[in-house]
């Protein structure tokens, strides 16, 4: 199939581009890798009235590091970032998940996580990090928490005037440790269900654990695990994992079941948590 009619604008200014999407609202849509865009509008599951071209906006395809982390803009393509490494574990660990060679050539990881695909890597690590987006419009400047971001599957908290120019991932420090797992029928494919791991360790005591999972919500999951403390062994692994498969809600879809996607949260929580925890120590990945 072929998309169905629309308009395209290709500004040079983040001001041009504020401008077009004010104007347009809800019936525009930005372009920036397309990767899961453009395949939607072939099938006419997407159908903008106005694409928002922001490749030759000047100023998104910048990295940079802050006081609070990696500032990736809204340009930077996927495969940058992998070629380059983050510096953020978890980033690094799940990037070579994302689609194939081809779509993160082009893919962009602000696009990604903008798109809101629950079952996607990318939003997952944002909330496992606990990184942040950055968002503009003609009235100005916000910051959006991970934790905040998402209201549903391919909805998110940016209102229809809202461009998101950066990406704020937090680095890791010495005393970080972080892992992802996921579990997919083939290469490439959305898993069915992914996890990302970040534990703080000092003194072989885990002093901070977040988790959180795709697929298994219409948002990407944090496990309430907020308090748990112990020592990096099997026991704390397996308790975590425990309360993943107890308060997760997945629904069964044609791809799998509901009571699969448990037993894979519950595996592969235990299997990311003894990756970090217990690194000298040869942990199954996952297929």
């Amino acid at each position: 199939m072929k998309p169905a009619p629309f308009d395209y604008a290709c500004p040079s200014t983040i001001d041009e581009a504020l401008g077009l999407l004010a104007e347009r609202g809800a019936a525009a849509r930005v372009l920036a890798g397309g990767q899961s865009l453009l395949p939607r509008m072939a099938l006419r599951q997407d159908r903008p009235g106005l694409l928002v071209d922001v490749n030759r906006v000047a100023g998104l395809g910048t990295r940079t590091t802050t006081g609070q982390g990696l500032r990736l803009g809204a340009t930077v393509r996927q495969a940058a970032v992998l070629r380059a490494g983050s510096g953020a574990g978890l980033l690094d660990a799940a990037l070579p998940w994302v689609g194939s060679p081809g779509t993160r050539a082009r893919g962009t990881v602000v696009g990604s996580l903008c798109f809101a695909d629950p079952a996607a890597e990318l939003p997952t690590v944002l909330l496992a990090t606990g990184g942040s987006l950055e968002v503009r419009s003609a009235g100005g400047n916000r910051t959006v928490e991970a934790a905040e971001l998402y209201r549903g599957a391919g909805r998110t908290a940016l209102a229809a005037d809202e461009l998101a120019v950066a990406v704020t991932v937090p680095l890791d420090t010495a005393d970080t440790r972080s892992a992802w797992l996921e579990f997919g029928r083939r290469p490439g494919d959305l898993p069915l269900v992914g996890v990302g791991v970040v534990v703080r360790v000092h003194a072989g005591v885990v002093d901070a654990v977040r988790v959180a999972c795709a697929g298994v919500h219409d948002v990407p999951w944090a496990v309430p695990v907020a308090g748990l403390r112990g020592a990096g062994d099997p026991a704390l692994a397996q308790e975590i994992a425990e309360i993943a498969a107890r308060e997760c809600r997945p629904t069964d879809d044609e791809r799998t079941t509901a009571a699969h996607r448990r037993v894979l949260v519950r595996t592969l929580v235990r299997r990311a948590l003894e990756r970090v925890l217990r690194p000298d120590t040869e942990v199954p990945g996952a297929a």
